[in-house]
């Protein structure tokens, strides 16, 4: 274990969940914000009052079960809470471990995927094919329905590249969306 014990790699555990939400926990609504988000990115809950005895914002048990460390782990990119020990803060593999879409094996043309960042961006594109996507509809972005663009990797948590972006009568250019924390993404198949 990288950490002097189990106390110490729960903090980091925090702080590593922290800045995959993209902010700090400090008060109810951002409890139950996170419990959605974990339940949202990792696929299972871990309840607003569980994740306030963790952050000691209210007073019970300081030790959660490993089921419960596990499901934070995931959330911020690792495996588990153990891969999470073992890999500590370097980040070195969340990269390889976050759940990612690899467009030319894992899509067909059809399929669309919602992708958002930033709080209230969002946008809902279809898979063309050959790495292309147009986008069908654009909440809150500087990208418009009907704009096209080539991506062959979206990555949980990580910025999402933009290539080849056909965007109005603009020249051809690169888009980055979720530059600061990533993006989320939701594949829905056709």
């Amino acid at each position: 274990m990288k950490y002097q014990d189990k106390d110490e790699a729960i903090v980091a555990l925090r702080q590593s969940v922290e800045k995959r939400l993209g902010s700090g926990v400090n008060t109810p609504s951002e409890f139950s914000l996170l419990e959605r988000d974990i339940k949202r990115v990792a696929g299972r809950s871990v309840s607003a009052s569980t994740l306030m005895r963790i952050w000691r914002y209210i007073s019970g048990t300081t030790h959660p079960y490993t089921s419960t460390l596990n499901i934070l782990a995931k959330y911020a990119g690792w495996h588990d809470f153990a891969s999470f020990c073992k890999g500590g803060d370097d980040g070195g593999s969340d990269d390889v471990l976050a759940p990612r879409i690899s467009v030319l094996t894992a899509l067909a043309p059809r399929d669309h995927v919602l992708i958002r960042w930033s709080g209230d961006h969002e946008i809902l594109v279809r898979y063309l094919g050959n790495g292309q996507f147009v986008i069908e509809r654009s909440q809150n972005s500087k990208l418009s329905m009907g704009d096209t663009f080539t991506c062959s990797l979206i990555i949980e948590g990580h910025p999402m590249y933009l290539d080849n972006l056909v965007h109005q009568n603009d020249p051809v250019r690169c888009f980055v969306c979720g530059s600061s924390n990533g993006v989320h993404f939701e594949l829905i198949e056709h």
